[in-house]
């Protein structure tokens, strides 16, 4: 019997019947408790998510596009989780749209108790484009997430004049602990102290968190930093989370949906869990998942 005990955190921002479908999968699929911060610009889903005593919700910040808010919904569920004085092994951090899509999550993380399973693209140095997302402050009007809006178009421009050390409406704001910058993918899984030092660090460095604040994308920076500059980093192993990204300009930014058709590809792989799903597009691929992983 494994001893692995997970502590889920999700950000959720709609359809309250396809976040419980993955809070129920959760709660029957192995030893866990589940966090979920509900964004507050839709704080009447609250009414509709499960209770339960394995089930703790927050509403506290509006989770735009681009913005800074995802970082800080997910330090709460962290908050929550430390002052819980609950035990896990190990933290799940992830959304809403996600879904475990095969058996066997617990007895891998047992198998690899020490790993953290965080997509981590690579080091960001300013002559790259990535580095505009923290050395410009952004104004929040142009976090608009339409593919093809004319802010997508100013914010690419703005990004390669920033690699070409044109900074435009440079973030002043300075960092008393130099570090060196990672980029990767927001989701991830990790053990129980991977959350304390999180908390531990931006205790000890408030100004790393104020860095952040007019950043564009900060959660695929944020914790990533943190992680690859601590003694952590040589225990960081791809991601679990399997993710189909689009391949043309338009779909390029963001996932698409999960569909069953992708089985074959998600067992080739160490993929525990997957997103995004859409219940309003796709119930019966939902409903495959949910059935394999009983």
């Amino acid at each position: 019997m494994s001893q692995i005990r997970i502590a889920y955190l999700l950000v959720a921002h709609k359809c309250p019947e396809q976040v419980n479908l993955f809070i129920n999968q959760l709660l029957n699929y192995g030893d866990c408790d589940v966090y979920v911060h509900v964004d507050k610009k839709n704080i009447q889903l609250l009414e509709s998510i499960i209770k339960s005593p394995r089930v703790f919700l927050c509403s506290i910040y509006d989770v735009r596009w681009g913005s800074f808010e995802i970082v800080k919904a997910a330090l709460e569920l962290m908050r929550m989780v430390k002052e819980s004085r609950r035990t896990y092994t190990h933290v799940y951090f992830g959304s809403g749209q996600d879904l475990l899509v095969k058996k066997g999550l617990y007895e891998y993380l047992a198998e690899n108790d020490n790993k953290i399973f965080l997509h981590i693209v690579g080091e960001i140095t300013d002559s790259k484009r990535a580095s505009s997302r923290y050395r410009i402050c952004w104004p929040h009007k142009l976090m608009i997430r339409d593919d093809l809006h004319l802010y997508r178009f100013i914010r690419i421009i703005m990004q390669i004049l920033c690699s070409l050390g044109v900074v435009i409406n440079k973030n002043k704001k300075q960092l008393k602990k130099p570090v060196r910058f990672y980029e990767g993918r927001t989701w991830f899984i990790a053990p129980i102290s991977v959350l304390r030092y999180i908390l531990e660090y931006i205790d000890k460095n408030p100004d790393f968190v104020d860095f952040w604040e007019d950043s564009l994308a900060s959660d695929l920076m944020f914790f990533q930093t943190i992680i690859m500059n601590s003694s952590f980093a040589d225990k960081v192993a791809d991601e679990l989370m399997f993710v189909n990204f689009g391949k043309t300009f338009a779909t390029m930014n963001h996932p698409l949906n999960i569909t069953q058709e992708m089985d074959e590809e998600i067992e080739k792989g160490i993929f525990y869990c997957a997103r995004k799903f859409e219940l309003s597009e796709d119930r019966s691929a939902i409903d495959y998942f949910l059935q394999k992983t009983k």
